[in-house]
């Protein structure tokens, strides 16, 4: 009985102890800001028992003393807390991802954590890291699945082009939609805003984010949202940089004495003559033992005479910000000038942002977006800058090039044309661009949850271009008096041509947005309605005869005179919705709705309007119980699938359904447009039809699939993954008319199906090592374009080198596979008779050694056959980029920065033609060689990379296309390299200066890839007519006051 009282005793005492132990937790979970976070998930470490905040931050657990609470979420780095007490409050930091962030999406903002479609967003920092001269080049290697290839680096127009997820058009326009502050604009507007003055850019991919734009975002959505004060007192910053631009690639050229040398193996390979030649040998000795002296000894570097331009670049940004409680204002003013790499080509460029806020009271809020820009762009009048510097590129060194102050040579061209006096002295072309963006709108919050907003909003653009033409003195050697004799003017004329073009969109919204909450369920109802309406006018007139060029004015010209002039007008009208639904921060859904009306298609039909939508749905799976153990290795799981599609109906007419009708022909006597025609032997003006009409045009859809995961890792690792097919159904295409129909234009049909399927990947790393900081970000991404149908009745649609058909890549190369050249006369003989011509002894009939030898693959019964004809061409690459990536390093130690952005593209092909493939190509001018078709074929040389030397015209089937012209365009490029330093606080605080940040940049400064030699891969054109990247050094500095 002793024993039985003494353990019941001890028992007691136990379950004493045990009862002393354990806590009734409670506490709140903050942020760094004393906000309460809601959904946080409080466990005990190394069990399941847990527990979750509620939307005060509060939380209730038991736990016993001693025992270590981990307590995470979304967007915060995870804490431990040992328990010691009963009440513990905790403040969480973020984390070094963003997941708590808001970001910008269509009509509206949400939490990065909820979202549930594919988007990208940037923030002024990683905008501010490299310097530009047109802003949507900064997105380049920012965005998975964002296309972005930079075309020219010519001033006013090195803007690149951008696809998202695959080119969805055929013959259309595949660049995605700009939503500047709310306004649906186009990809000039983007490039017009001085990246300064952005906060936010996001890029919306799939159909649950760009649905709820419906009639436009086929193509994907850009939003772009600028700066507004949010903090009180005045701020001032003054942000500038200079740049030294240089050319990234061009073609290197023969010198006038290997172009003569040349010259002779062509000619020798064409007669089959030994001995013959264009150029006698006593010439070439006399240009190789005497020095060029512009007489009878030329040898013109063509490129370094019209090349002489300073490429220098310049911008300075100056914003002020005023904060305070019932009035805000962020303003900034930006300057940019671009000099061009020839004479007479230059960007300027103003830009003014104006963006008030007046809160009126706690419900109400005025806002404004206030936008200016006035731009002076110039280029030569008589030719392209492209073209100018393609000719100085192509022309021979032989040619006279410049004699003197305003003595230009005929570049041994007939016609005298001569690039140096294009860029130099025939003249100007001069834009002037006027935008003016305005928006004015309002907020309103009459209870609880709800946001009602409005705003109208119009953006006007005013370009004027003037072009005037005058000639240039062209001289040419006297040998006899050791003079220059002038024997033409060039081009011959003289002539003024204006023109004036008012385009001006205006736009009115309006949308309530509603969020409330039923226990744990959140929901979030946005509504809305918007109308669009584009107006188009234009005027343009010319003169010819001036004899004073010193006074360009159209009314003191004395020759032939012309005018046109044109207008247009199209509207929208869309109305939209949003619902979203929240469970507990765990289980996510969003449908999207929208229903547009258009008129560029058939009223009378019904044809205007088209329903638009997507479901989505997300599951963060780290808030589920059974994972909150793993908070501390897996603080964020997410995985999202959305369906949905998007409408498209610009056909680049406003009235593609309709008739087409035009004034044709020109009579310069009368000064009459019109089509003649005849009655009672009486010439009457008139009009003719120019285009059948398709009323029963409708709009081109995209439906999108896509699936993602979302992952925070580690606390430092974050995984993005999404995979998607897009298909185009119903889309606008141009049907082809037979010859019957008397060369009208094409009309528009709905017809084809295109897919593009790929998928994207991100990587990003972000730590703190005492003073060494490191953000390091990489990403990929694949997309696979294919056609699935296409107009009935074509199986195909050619365009010269290329070919789309079903079951390829849109707009794919279709030629010939090159297996070589011919090594020898046996193997002409041997091998199957290319275009029914067998070999000949006659050097100028048939194939020779040294011509490129094609593979025999098919026949009229789809086998081989022994010949080589158009049964042989097959499919044989394409230009669509593949395995786009690019590593983004962010590392900061102290108060030094360095930035570099690799970036690249893993497969690619180039095709390359024109002056670029073909040795003496006389296509356009009288041309030479370049340094890469030295490379020629020979008995010494039968691995080369061209094959033998022919003069122009005499090439016969070597520049078909084949295999031999394309050339892989993968490559990786030093896109940016930026090193900063900040000036210490100690320093600044006796001049009162908030910060100073100095840097260095560089950008396009290494470049490794296969292509061409002095061909930039990322430029399409492999013809030589190119404007050429910038390689760029840059200083600058940021002042914050």
């Amino acid at each position: 009985m002793r024993k039985f009282m003494l353990f019941v005793l001890l028992l007691l005492c136990y379950n004493i102890v045990v009862f002393a132990q354990t806590v009734r937790v409670t506490g709140r979970v903050t942020d760094g800001n004393g906000r309460p976070v809601e959904n946080a998930s409080v466990v005990v470490k190394g069990n399941r028992i847990g527990a979750t905040t509620n939307n005060n931050g509060d939380y209730v657990i038991n736990a016993e003393k001693g025992q270590t609470l981990l307590i995470s979420s979304i967007g915060f780095a995870p804490q431990e807390v040992v328990v010691n007490e009963a009440a513990i409050n905790v403040s969480l930091n973020a984390s070094s991802q963003t997941l708590s962030d808001v970001v910008v999406v269509g009509y509206g903002t949400q939490r990065r954590a909820n979202l549930t479609g594919s988007i990208v967003a940037l923030n002024n920092e990683d905008l501010s890291r490299r310097q530009v001269a047109s802003t949507n080049n900064l997105l380049q290697g920012l965005a998975p699945g964002v296309t972005v290839q930079q075309q020219s680096g010519k001033p006013g127009a090195d803007a690149s082009s951008i696809v998202i997820r695959g080119q969805n058009s055929i013959s259309l326009s595949n660049t995605p939609i700009v939503v500047v502050d709310g306004l649906i604009l186009d990809m000039s507007a983007f490039n017009q805003i001085d990246p300064n003055a952005i906060e936010s850019i996001t890029v919306l991919k799939d159909a649950a984010s760009t649905s709820i734009y419906g009639n436009r975002a086929a193509n994907g959505v850009i939003i772009v949202k600028t700066k507004r004060a949010n903090k009180k007192g005045i701020q001032l910053s003054y942000n500038s940089f200079f740049t030294k631009q240089e050319a990234t690639a061009i073609p290197d050229r023969v010198n006038a004495v290997e172009h003569m040398e040349l010259s002779n193996v062509a000619e020798r390979n064409r007669t089959g003559n030994a001995a013959a030649f264009v150029y006698s040998q006593a010439l070439i000795d006399k240009y190789k033992t005497t020095p060029a002296n512009n007489m009878d000894v030329i040898n013109t570097d063509w490129l370094k005479e019209v090349l002489t331009n300073s490429g220098f670049m310049q911008n300075h940004n100056v914003q002020l910000t005023s904060g305070g409680e019932q009035v805000n204002m962020f303003a900034s003013l930006s300057y940019l000038n671009q000099e061009g790499l020839i004479q007479n080509n230059s960007y300027e460029k103003y830009d003014l942002r104006l963006n008030p806020e007046f809160k009126l009271n706690k419900k109400l809020t005025l806002t404004g977006n206030f936008g200016y820009t006035r731009s002076k762009t110039i280029n030569p009048s008589t030719g392209s800058a492209e073209f100018i510097i393609r000719e100085a590129i192509g022309l021979p060194a032989i040619g006279a090039g410049k004699f003197g102050e305003g003595m230009y040579g005929n570049a041994g061209q007939s016609n005298n044309r001569n690039p140096i006096a294009q860029a130099e002295a025939t003249g100007t072309s001069q834009t002037n661009g006027s935008t003016l963006l305005a928006r004015f709108g309002f907020n309103y919050k009459p209870i609880e949850g709800l946001d009602i907003e409005g705003f109208w909003g119009r953006e006007q653009r005013n370009p004027t271009t003037k072009t005037f033409i005058k000639n240039a003195s062209i001289y040419q050697p006297n040998l006899v008096t050791n003079t220059y004799d002038k024997v033409a003017d060039w081009p011959g004329s003289t002539t003024l041509s204006e023109a004036y073009r008012n385009d001006v969109y205006t736009t009115y919204l309006g949308q309530a947005t509603y969020g409330f909450k039923f226990g744990d369920h959140s929901f979030k109802v946005l509504a809305g309605a918007q109308s669009e309406l584009n107006t188009y006018y234009f005027f343009g007139a010319s003169r010819q005869g001036f004899i004073n060029p010193d006074q360009p004015y159209l009314n003191l010209g004395t020759g032939a005179r012309d005018n046109n002039a044109g207008a247009s007008e199209s509207a929208l009208v869309g109305l939209f919705s949003r619902i979203n639904y929240n469970y507990r921060g765990k289980y996510l859904l969003e449908v999207n709705g929208r229903r547009d009306g258009t008129s560029r298609f058939s009223q009378a039909l019904e044809k205007q309007w088209g329903n638009f939508g997507s479901a989505s749905a997300g599951w963060v799976f780290t808030n589920e119980a059974f994972l909150r153990g793993l908070a501390n290795k897996i603080s964020f799981g997410k995985l999202r699938v959305s369906y949905g599609g998007n409408g498209n109906q610009n056909t680049g007419l406003p009235y593609a359904y309709d008739v087409f009708y035009e004034n044709a022909g020109y009579n310069a006597s009368s000064h009459v447009n019109g089509t003649n025609a005849y009655f009672n032997n009486v010439t009457t003006p008139g009009v003719a039809l120019l285009q059948f009409a398709n009323p029963e045009l409708q709009w081109e859809t995209a439906r999108q699939f896509n699936a993602g995961l979302d992952l925070s890792l580690l606390k430092h690792f974050m995984v993005s993954a999404d995979y998607f097919v897009k298909t185009q159904h119903n889309m606008l295409l141009k049907r082809t008319l037979p010859a019957s129909a008397g060369g009208l234009g094409n009309p528009f049909i709905n017809a084809g199906q295109l897919e593009n399927k790929g998928w994207e990947l991100s990587l990003n790393y972000k730590n703190q090592f005492g003073k060494w900081r490191t953000d390091l970000t990489g990403m990929l991404s694949d997309v696979q374009n294919k056609v699935l149908d296409l107009v009935e009745g074509t199986p195909y649609l050619d365009n010269g080198s290329t070919r789309t058909q079903v079951g390829y890549a849109m707009n794919s190369y279709f030629g010939y596979k090159a297996v070589g050249f011919f090594a020898d006369d046996n193997d002409v003989k041997n091998s199957p008779v290319q275009f029914g011509v067998p070999w000949n002894a006659s050097p100028t009939v048939g194939p020779k050694a040294g011509d490129i030898k094609y593979a025999d693959i098919s026949g009229p019964e789809g086998k081989p056959d022994g010949k080589i004809d158009l049964n042989d061409r097959t499919f044989i690459g394409d230009a669509f980029p593949r395995y786009e990536y690019s590593l983004n390093f962010n590392i900061g130690y102290g108060n030094f920065d360095l930035n570099i952005l690799g970036q690249g593209v893993g497969k690619r092909n180039n095709y390359l033609s024109g002056t670029g493939a073909v040795p003496f190509n006389s296509g356009d001018f009288a041309a030479s060689l370049l340094a890469i078709h030295k490379n020629y074929w020979s008995p010494e040389n039968p691995n080369a990379d061209f094959p033998r030397l022919l003069p122009s015209g005499f090439g016969g089937n070597n520049y078909l296309t084949s295999t031999q012209w394309i050339r892989s365009a993968s490559y990786f490029r030093i896109k940016n390299v930026n090193l900063g330093y900040r000036l210490p606080a100690t320093v600044l605080n006796k001049v009162n200066i908030n910060s100073v940040r100095v840097f260095i940049a560089g950008s396009n400064l290494a470049t490794f890839s296969k292509a061409w030699k002095g061909f930039d891969p990322e430029i399409n054109s492999a013809n030589a007519e190119f404007y050429p990247l910038m390689r760029t050094w840059t200083a600058g500095l940021n002042v914050n006051f």
